[in-house]
C-alpha cells in the first residue's frame, strides 16, 4: 500500500478552497428577486425554472418576500437558504406547459452543500473555474498550512523541525544543510539525499532565487521568477540538445545578480544546447 506523507485534508496543498457566503451574496442590499444569491442570478427569473418554483416554496414555508432586501432577511432564513434543510422534506408546487398542477417533496440541500457537491463531481475545468467565482482560500486548518501530515511533521533534521526547514530562504538552506552534522550512520544514509539538495538549492541559487522560501506559494511568483524557477529545474536535469526560449527571464532581478543568470544560460549552452533570450 502507498504511503503519502501529505496531508490528507489539502492534499499536501497547505490551504482549501472554500465556498464563501459573501462571495454567494455579493451584495445584500439587493433582494433574492434581484439576484441577490449570485449563483442563483440567471435562473431565478424564468417562471418556469426549477430555481424558481424551490425559492418560492422557502418563502411559503418561511413567510418571507423574496423582494426584501437580503440584509432585512432574519438570519435563520439565510441559513437555511444557504446551508438547506438537512433530513427535512421541502413541498414544491410546479405546473407544466400544458397546465396540470404537479406537487412533490424534496430536501433542499442548500445553495453552499449544493455547489461544493458539484465541484466535487465535475470533470469540467469550466465549470469547476464558474464555481471557483464563489470560492476563497483559506489555511488548511487540518495542518495548520505545514502541507504534511502529523507522522512527517514530527521528523527533524538536525534537531530542527522539518516544518521550519520549510520556511528558510534558499540561502538560509544552502547554510544549513552545508553546517548540517550528522552521526555516522545518518550520514551514510544521507549521502545521496543531501547531495540532491544541495544540488538543486545551488541550481535556485545559480538564478538569483536565494531569496525566496522553499514553501513559497507557486501563484505568489512573479513571471520572472517561475520562469527561473523552471530553467533551474532544467539545469538539474542535464538535457542536451534541446532549445529554450526565455521571455525576459532578468524580470525582477537585480542588476548585480544578472552576471550570474548569464553564466547559468551560458552553461545550458555549453552542454549544448540552443538558448534564446527574448
Amino acid at each position: 500500500m502507498e504511503t503519502t506523507y501529505a496531508c490528507p485534508e489539502c492534499n499536501g496543498l497547505g490551504s482549501k478552497l472554500e465556498l464563501d457566503p459573501m462571495l454567494i451574496i455579493p451584495n445584500r442590499l439587493l433582494s433574492i428577486s434581484q439576484g441577490a444569491i449570485a449563483p442563483w442570478a440567471k435562473s431565478h427569473t424564468r417562471e418556469s425554472s426549477m430555481t424558481r418554483h424551490v425559492i418560492d416554496a422557502l418563502a411559503n414555508r418561511y413567510e418571507f418576500s423574496i423582494d426584501t432586501p437580503v440584509e432585512k432577511l432574519d438570519p435563520a432564513i439565510l441559513d437555511v437558504l444557504l446551508y438547506g434543510l438537512p433530513n427535512q422534506a421541502l413541498v414544491v408546487e410546479r405546473t407544466n406547459a400544458d397546465g396540470r398542477r404537479r406537487v412533490f417533496e424534496f430536501e433542499y440541500e442548500g445553495v453552499i452543500p449544493n455547489l461544493r457537491r458539484r465541484y466535487e463531481a465535475t470533470e469540467s475545468d469550466y465549470m469547476r473555474g464558474e464555481i471557483e467565482r464563489y470560492m476563497t482560500r483559506h489555511t488548511c486548518l487540518a495542518c495548520k498550512g505545514a502541507r504534511l501530515r502529523p507522522e512527517a511533521l514530527a521528523v527533524t533534521v538536525g534537531e530542527k523541525p522539518i516544518r521550519s526547514i520549510t520556511e528558510l530562504t534558499i540561502q538560509a538552506a544552502m547554510s544549513f544543510f552545508g553546517e548540517l552534522k550528522l552521526q555516522k550512520r545518518d550520514a551514510v544514509i544521507a549521502t545521496q539525499v543531501l547531495k540532491e539538495i544541495n544540488a538543486r538549492l545551488g541550481f535556485l541559487e545559480a538564478v538569483g532565487l536565494e531569496y525566496l522560501t522553499l514553501d513559497r506559494a507557486a501563484e505568489t511568483l512573479s513571471g520572472g521568477e517561475a520562469q527561473r524557477i523552471r530553467l533551474a529545474t532544467q539545469i538539474g536535469s542535464s538535457l542536451v540538445g534541446v532549445l529554450y526560449i526565455l521571455d525576459e527571464p532578468s524580470i525582477g532581478l537585480h542588476q548585480r545578480d544578472n552576471a550570474r543568470l548569464v553564466r547559468t544560460l551560458e552553461g545550458l549552452r555549453d552542454l549544448g544546447n540552443t538558448v534564446i533570450v527574448v
